[in-house]
């Protein structure tokens, strides 16, 4: 019996995309609260909104 070539296991696979639409904020993003602004990185290391000033803290320790 002929082994399948991995691309052969892979092609019915969903994209990354598609098991998992959703991605952490990132830095540039637009602010998922006002949808105006863009988030950037403050002194705390928390993304923060340019606008409205959402904050995301991701849980990082320092």
């Amino acid at each position: 019996m002929e082994q399948p070539s991995l691309s052969d296991l892979s092609s019915g696979l969903p994209a990354p995309d598609e098991i998992c639409p959703i991605r952490p904020p990132r830095s540039g993003d637009p602010c998922p609260r006002c949808g105006q602004g863009k988030l950037d990185y403050n002194g705390l290391l928390e993304l923060e909104c340019t606008v409205c000033g959402y904050r995301y803290n991701n849980g990082a320790c320092t």
